[in-house]
This record gives structure tokens, sequence and C-alpha cells, in this order.
């Protein structure tokens, strides 16, 4: 691996602080399904933005015009990983909210009100709109009003929270810690750094899992240019990245995994946590280097087979550099895989190599990068096998994720081509892959399997 055989000052300083948050604020975590009780772990639901569940919902859409959004939604978030690389830590929040793919429903406070969040393994801090609020967007929902629950409390400014948190600015007196998190597409949420009680409700079981006093933003000042009078948003968003405050990193769990269900099923994809998760015999190991900017999931990718017959790839490619650039990431809140320049243009030349049907130039609006004309014998199943050589395993691609019949016409590939040196396998690609994170021992499993089975 071509990366600095020194870690970064700052990532050390991460890592101790992570260290020292877990162990001095332990969370509460309570289950009603067994009061008074602590869980091993817990299961709760996970919604596709473009689900009739989600509120992001657009009825009027149709199956092209979602996918021509993902695409688009998955190039914004594919230039903002790429751009922090070269911005200052405490300038920049790790994602662009309008990105994420999925949803969460919760409770907050006591008495708990229901809300729900956008969530995402390459984010931090949870945040959520409260009120009075003095700059905020329409959500569908009531806002979440601090002042009316008995349980919600600020963050000292000499917390060792605040201090973990980037960009963070302290009150004159010291009662309040302020954070601040600027979007790259020009969104912010701005905000009291607070603690509150969060209720998850089990997926399967009766009961729920209520965590005291997590750390999350107040957020009294928030503003993104794509929510207007005409659409409403989210109402917050959960982070699962590793960095200090994300929503794993404070529990006391030291896994996590979840299993996306393809989103035209119209079933529930489950996110565990703790004893819950599932983690498979395969695993790879998390990179330690990279974007200190995102805490994001790192995995090192040695090399791309097409029907077992191997990519001539450069050496070095899937490489993280000396500055935290390149490298690979796993990131649910990117919806299409995006595969290095270099790379991708080995695999294309090998596709094209193999695959006997008619070639159909691809459109514009989709920009998918190889397309065949169907027909009665050959389609998606007749496709030649995509495998994934990474550090400790190898991953074959559900042929049912690689590829997209676009209309009635033709089949389209869905792994995209890199403008950056950065691979990000998105979402759509572990559509029915059991995903697992192992934080202790720093590995990620993974796993083809029917995930309404599980």
């Amino acid at each position: 691996m071509a990366a600095s055989s020194t870690i970064p000052i700052t990532m050390v300083f991460l890592i101790l602080l992570s260290c020292f948050i877990s162990t001095t604020f332990s969370l509460r975590v309570i289950s009603d399904h067994k009061p008074h009780t602590k869980p091993l772990g817990f299961t709760t639901r996970l919604i596709h933005r473009d689900s009739p569940e989600s509120p992001f919902y657009d009825p009027k859409l149709t199956r092209t015009d979602r996918m021509r959004n993902a695409i688009q939604r998955s190039l914004d978030r594919y230039n903002h990983y790429t751009s922090n690389i070269v911005v200052p830590n405490n300038v920049r929040a790790p994602i662009s909210y309008r990105t994420s793919e999925y949803v969460i429903s919760f409770r907050v406070g006591t008495p708990a009100v229901d809300t729900y969040a956008v969530i995402d393994t390459g984010s931090d801090l949870t945040w959520l709109q409260c009120k009075p609020c003095h700059n905020c967007y329409d959500q569908e929902i009531p806002m979440f009003d601090p002042r009316e629950s008995t349980s919600y409390a600020k963050v000292g400014c000499e917390d060792v929270r605040c201090k973990a948190e980037r960009g963070s600015t302290c009150d004159k007196d010291g009662s309040s810690c302020r954070y601040n998190l600027n979007y790259d597409d020009s969104g912010h949420s701005h905000g009291i750094l607070s603690t509150e009680t969060f209720v998850f409700q089990y997926d399967t079981r009766s009961g729920n899992i209520s965590i005291l006093e997590l750390a999350f933003g107040c957020g009294y000042d928030n503003g993104f240019p794509y929510i207007t009078s005409q659409r409403v948003g989210a109402p917050g968003l959960i982070g699962l990245s590793r960095d200090p405050l994300s929503l794993i990193s404070l529990l006391a769990f030291d896994h996590f995994s979840h299993c996306l269900v393809p989103m035209t099923w119209n079933k529930t994809s489950l996110l565990r946590f703790g004893l819950d998760a599932i983690m498979t015999k395969d695993t790879t190991p998390m990179m330690d280097y990279g974007n200190l900017t995102t805490g994001a999931y790192y995995v090192m990718l040695e090399g791309i087979s097409v029907a077992e017959r191997g990519l001539h790839i450069p050496d070095g490619t899937f490489d993280i550099t000396e500055d935290g650039g390149g490298g690979v990431i796993i990131d649910t809140g990117t919806e299409y895989t995006y595969i290095h320049l270099v790379a991708h243009v080995y695999m294309i030349a090998e596709l094209e190599a193999q695959i006997k049907l008619d070639y159909v130039p691809p459109s514009p609006e989709d920009k998918f990068p190889l397309c065949y004309k169907k027909n009665m014998t050959a389609g998606i199943l007749s496709m030649p096998d995509i495998t994934f050589h990474f550090s400790g395993m190898n991953f074959d691609l559900n042929k049912w994720n690689v590829w997209e019949e676009v209309g009635d016409s033709k089949i389209c590939l869905t792994l995209l081509q890199a403008d950056d040196g950065l691979t990000v396998i998105g979402a759509h690609h572990l559509q029915n892959v059991n995903v697992g994170y192992d934080l202790r021992k720093k590995v990620i499993s993974l796993e083809n399997r029917d995930c309404t089975q599980t």
C-alpha cells in the first residue's frame, strides 16, 4: 500500500479522543422490551429515499427519473468527497446532506416525539432542527422543541465532546458549545451541541431501545439551497462514520451491519447494532489512513476480474496517497459505484471483448458507460461475472446490481467511471449484500444474500 508510514498527528489525536469519549461518557442504553435492562444489541428499519414510505417520495417520478436523480446525487457526493481532500478539517461537514440514500425513523426527547433523519456511514455528528429556529427549512412533521423535553441538556464548552467537534466555538460564558457544519453544496447546519434521549423501535420485536444522553446538534440555523417552499427536507441526520461523535462511536457496541433490500422490492432493509449485527466469515481490513475529514470506511482493493480474467490494472491504482487522496471506500450515502478511471478503462475493454450482444450507444441522460441491446435468449444473467479482489477476500458483484434494464431495449452497466483517484462502492451495489462492520477488529465483511430473509 503506497500510504505514508507515519500516522499524522491529527489522526493520533482523533483516535485518543475517541477512546477518551467512549470511556468517559459511556451511554446508557435501556430496553423497553426487558425494562431496566441493558440490551446487547438491537435492530431497526432503513427506508430508501425513493420508497413510498419515505418522506422524500415523489409519486410523479418515473423509474427512469429516479434512476437519473440517483446518478446525479452520486456524482454530487463523489465530487464532495474528492474536494474535501484539500480542505482543512474544521471548515466543512463530511458529506453533502442532499445525497444520502436512506432514512430512519425514531423518537426523541421526554416525552418522546416522532421524527426521522437521513442516515449515513460517511458522516459523524447527529443533528436535528430545533425550536425556536432562527433560520430553518420546512419539514413535514413538527420541529423538535428542546424546551418541552425534561431530558434535554446542553454540552458545556469544557466538555471533551465539544473539543471533539471540528469547527466548534464557545459562548463567552462557557455554557454552550456551538457546532458549525458547512456543506460543500452551500448548505449548513449551525446550533448548540447537546444531549438527549433517542428511542429506536425494534423491527421484529415489541418494545424500544432508549439511548440516554446521546450527543447531537440542536440546529437553530439550517439551510440548503435545494430545499425551497415547494420541497421539504428531513428533520436531521444520523452519522455512522468512525469519527468520535458519530452514533456508532458513542454507543457501547463494537459491531453494526446492514442488509439493503432492492428498492423496487418494497421490503424492509435492516440496520443492526451490537450482537444483533451479522458478521460473516470473509473479511477485509478497514484502512486507518485516508481522508481525515470524513471518518469513512476505507478498504484495500487489490484487483478486479471479469469472468475470472484478471485485469492488468497498474500496481498502486487503488492506493491511498500520502496526502489522503485516492483509495477505496464503502459508502451507503452514494447510490452508484464509482471506479478509478484507469481501472474502469481496463474493465470496459474486457467486457467489450467478452460480451457478444449488439452494442447500443448509452444515453447522455442516463450517464451509464456501456449498453447492449436486449434479446430473447440473453439478458442480465448471461453477462460475465465481475469480482472485486479485496485484501483477504474476493467478492462477486451481484449481476442484478451491476446491470440495469433501461427501457425496453437495452441493458446498461451501472459501474461508473470516476474522474478522480477515489473509488466509492455505493449502496446500489450493496443491495442483497450483508455488510458487517467490526470496529474492534477493524474489519468489514461482505456476503451476497437475500436481505428479505435476514
